[in-house]
């Protein structure tokens, strides 16, 4: 072995120790070890040192607190006030940059005091909201995410609730709702969209229910119906006294006309809806005109429920005026037959004769019908308007019903 050689293995049997002790002292775990224990150590030793006279006590009111207590209570504070700082860096140091935000967690202390644009994690970690904050809420523009990073809501915020004008999305983050809000619900005017992607509804909301004037749309984005709406359904009262020419601006959907004489029967099934339309030829308007609204629904939303039963309506519209056999109308009849073709729909009696011309696809002349055949009605009146719910006998519910002004002639018995 050369000179040289014993060099290096000297200098190596020196260095290589230094370095093993350095890296183990500027380990993280060994540093935190080290502190902890110098913490301990000295806290114990405040801890078992007794007051000798009164020097070594604080008077604090009637109490006297010793003063070695005293400081092991400042040094404790004064670790916990250092490590939450530490945790709380992002919101206490934001960076320089301008475009850095303050960012708290979702229950931080600190967040309570913050005001302007910051941005809060939720409880996993993920940037929950990132906008405008004043008096411990969101206040002002803002965006709220899901845990997948997903924007769920962008707009104004009031009391850390949607307010004014906002636009919500579905979680996979296809456009929901675009319009106003009021207190995290759509009031206003807004546009209201499937998860589909297409548009279902533009118009006036209460409650986060279709409510006032709007327009339906179908699933390909076509508009279907135009008019009035409450507690989230069609307000078919509306329809009542409409002309034919206005019906034609109200309904643009899939349509059907039948007609018989003075009488005609329009069938919109994108709504599930039948109107009659009387002529009154001793009118100095002798334009056809809506006398009665068919729906067929086994349910009826009287105010902001949904009624099945004749116990339900008897509590929502009082004691039945009327209820028993009555001779059919075309429409009450056009839905019996109806009923009976579909599987899905609820037969309440077999079909009934209608003898019909067909003009053409969307017009049908009907020659003659049926007109011995029997219907069970219960019928209510309330606020100017009849109501008749036509079933078997001895049900319990209905199977659809129909609507007419009071004074625009019963025919239910």
């Amino acid at each position: 072995m050369n000179l040289f050689e014993i060099l290096i293995n000297t200098l190596r049997m020196r260095v290589i120790p230094l370095v093993t002790r350095l890296s183990l002292i500027l380990n993280p775990r060994f540093i935190l070890t080290r502190v902890t224990e110098l913490i301990r150590t000295l806290i114990r030793t405040v801890l078992n040192i007794r007051p000798r006279d009164k020097d070594d006590y604080y008077p604090i009111g009637g109490w006297l607190v010793a003063k070695r207590l005293a400081y092991a209570v400042v040094i404790i504070v004064g670790i916990l006030c250092t490590i939450y700082i530490i945790s709380q860096k992002d919101a206490l140091f934001p960076g320089s940059e301008e475009s850095h935000i303050k960012t708290y967690d979702y229950n931080s202390i600190l967040l309570k005091f913050a005001k302007g644009k910051v941005r809060i994690k939720g409880k996993s970690g993920w940037v929950a909201y990132e906008g405008e904050v004043s008096d411990a809420a969101c206040n002002g523009a803002g965006t709220l995410r899901n845990p997948e990073g997903v924007v769920v809501y962008e707009g104004n915020f009031k009391s850390s609730m949607y307010e004014d004008q906002g636009t919500q999305y579905y979680e996979n983050g296809i456009l929901e709702y675009v319009g106003n809000f009021h207190e995290n619900q759509y009031n206003g005017e807004g546009r209201l969209y499937r998860e589909t992607g297409s548009l279902e509804y533009d118009g006036e909301f209460a409650r986060n229910l279709k409510d006032g004037n709007g327009i339906l749309y179908n699933t390909g984005g076509e508009e279907i119906y135009r008019g009035q709406f409450s507690f989230d359904k069609i307000l078919y009262s509306y329809l009542l006294g409409k002309s034919s020419t206005e019906m034609a601006t109200i309904y643009n959907g899939e349509r059907k006309l039948y007609e018989l004489g003075d009488e005609r029967v329009r069938v919109m099934d994108d709504i599930g809806v039948m109107t009659e339309e009387i002529v009154n030829s001793s009118s100095v308007d002798s334009a056809a005109k809506v006398s009665a609204v068919f729906v067929v629904d086994s349910a009826i939303r009287i105010g902001s429920h949904d009624y099945t039963t004749f116990d339900g309506i008897q509590q929502a519209l009082g004691e039945p005026t009327y209820v028993g056999d009555s001779y059919a109308t075309l429409p009450e009849l056009l839905i019996i037959n109806k009923l009976n073709e579909s599987s899905d729909l609820p037969v309440i009696s077999g079909p009934g004769e209608i003898i019909e011309n067909e003009v053409f696809d969307e017009y049908v002349e009907i020659e003659n019908y049926d007109t011995d055949y029997l219907v069970y009605l219960h019928s209510y009146e309330k606020d100017g308007l009849v109501y008749n719910f036509v079933s078997a006998p001895n049900d319990t519910g209905f199977a659809f019903y129909y609507i007419l002004e009071r004074n625009g002639g019963d025919d239910s018995n």
